[in-house]
């Protein structure tokens, strides 16, 4: 009776110990295919872009570029047998560059010339022979006629003759030259580039709000990149009257080159403008900026999709920097958890 007792406990036990491994083997396998599961969303925080009071200042970057550039183009047609110029020359407005074969064309002028030559002695002794009513008067109309056409003829060889020396039409440096002695030209072929950079223009956009605040002769400061503790004077020389595609105008500014601290078409630079008033801008925190100030982007969310876009940066207010293009007031833009998504990110908005 006492083996009954023990073997039945021994049969309960051996049941329970059965069923709590069966539930934790359950349980086991629930957590394990909950981590198999990847999340369908990536939680983030956003904030509203919004309009605020900026300070009496904006500034805006831009490159730089020449005031005065041309291209050399020829006019005339022929083989180039002699070059004065080099690149990188400095160049006087009518400085000889080139000069092209004028054999032919100094030729076909002499013989106009001898023409003429002869048709104004021709003239002569009919005008002679018509005082003695001896050749008839209409007789001279035709050689006054030959004459005028000859008389032309000379004119467009000497301008012929004129185009086949190639000279600069401005002061500058020889930046580009495309021809070489013995190079075979035609009309509108180009033979060099002149650039003078001792007047650049600063080319930078703002907005629509910004502009109506900008005047043509308005003094500004500018700031190259290459000489950050450097101001040099400038002023705005034309305000642009149509918007682009992203609604920015074009401002440009110009500034004399300063012989001390040379600049460069296509530099860098920032231009500060100072308002008499305050004015209205649209910012977003600094950490919602996705890369570089340069290459700024943001991701926006629109219902539970994240979206990449670029925007345009203007001045920065401690962590807080002025969009001047790319966002609409109202959107939301991220600014925790960017890291961890991509264009097109399912996203949930956590507080």
């Amino acid at each position: 009776m006492k083996r009954t007792y023990i073997w039945i406990f021994a049969t309960i036990c051996v049941l329970l110990i059965t069923w709590k491994l069966y539930v934790n083997k359950q349980e086991s396998d629930a957590q394990a295919a909950l981590a198999q599961v990847t999340r369908s969303f990536v939680p983030v925080e956003v904030v509203s872009v919004h309009s605020e009071t900026l300070s009496n200042q904006l500034e805006a970057n831009g490159i730089f570029m020449p005031v005065k550039e041309m291209f050399v183009i020829s006019e005339t047609q022929g083989r180039v047998i002699q070059v004065f110029k080099d690149k990188g020359e400095w160049v006087n407005e009518s400085d000889l560059i080139a000069k092209v074969d004028d054999e032919l064309l100094q030729t076909e002028l002499e013989a106009t010339q001898a023409n003429i030559a002869k048709l104004k002695k021709d003239r002569d002794r009919l005008g002679n022979l018509i005082e003695g009513e001896a050749v008839a008067k209409n007789k001279i109309e035709d050689i006054e006629l030959g004459l005028l056409a000859a008389e032309a003829k000379e004119k467009a060889l000497k301008k012929q003759i004129a185009n086949t020396n190639i000279k600069a039409p401005m002061s500058g440096t020889l930046g580009l030259r495309f021809i070489e002695r013995g190079s075979v030209i035609g009309p509108g072929i180009q033979v060099a580039q002149i650039t003078n950079l001792e007047k650049l223009f600063l080319i930078v956009n703002v907005t629509e709000h910004d502009v109506l605040h900008l005047k043509k002769g308005q003094s500004v400061s500018v700031v190259a990149d290459v000489y950050p503790n450097r101001s040099i004077p400038g002023k705005v020389t034309n305000v642009g009257l149509r918007a682009d595609k992203a609604f920015n105008y074009m401002v440009e500014i110009e500034i004399h080159n300063p012989k001390d601290a040379p600049l460069r078409a296509g530099m860098h630079a920032q231009a500060r403008f100072t308002f008499d008033t305050d004015r209205q801008g649209l910012t977003v925190p600094r950490k919602a900026i996705a890369g570089s100030l340069q290459d700024a982007k943001v991701y926006i969310v629109k219902g539970d999709t994240a979206h990449l876009r670029a925007v345009t940066l203007g001045s920065i207010y401690g962590d807080k920097v002025e969009v001047v293009s790319g966002l609409k007031q109202g959107e939301q833009v991220v600014v925790a958890g960017q890291f961890n998504i991509s264009d097109g990110t399912v996203v949930e908005v956590v507080k």
